[in-house]
């Protein structure tokens, strides 16, 4: 599994095609032919990293946003960003965001 690293950039990859539908977002995964459905905070954080970003960035917004305890945000975050790396729907850069 990909380690996701606080001060990498995470980003969403160009392979994939998203839809809405009810208020969910489906994604494909050209690639794969995989599907994955992002429902509740899940649309928000992928909004987010359709630029370079980190996921430090994502956890502070986050916490701004809902009334969430940082440290859940931040297994919770770290978690969908290892699911959505595992899936092939984002790529990870070790290099900090300029």
């Amino acid at each position: 599994m990909v380690a996701i690293d606080f001060e990498s950039a995470v980003v969403a990859t160009d392979d994939c095609v998203t839809t809405t539908i009810d208020g969910e977002i489906v994604l494909l995964n050209n690639e794969t032919g995989r599907y994955q459905g992002l429902s509740g905070v899940g649309p928000d954080i992928w909004e987010r990293i359709q630029e370079p970003t980190e996921p430090v960035d994502i956890v502070s917004a986050l916490v701004g946003e809902y009334d969430v305890e940082r440290d859940r945000v931040a297994n919770d975050v770290e978690r969908f960003l290892k699911t959505l790396a595992a899936e092939q729907l984002i790529k990870v850069d070790a290099s900090p965001t300029p």
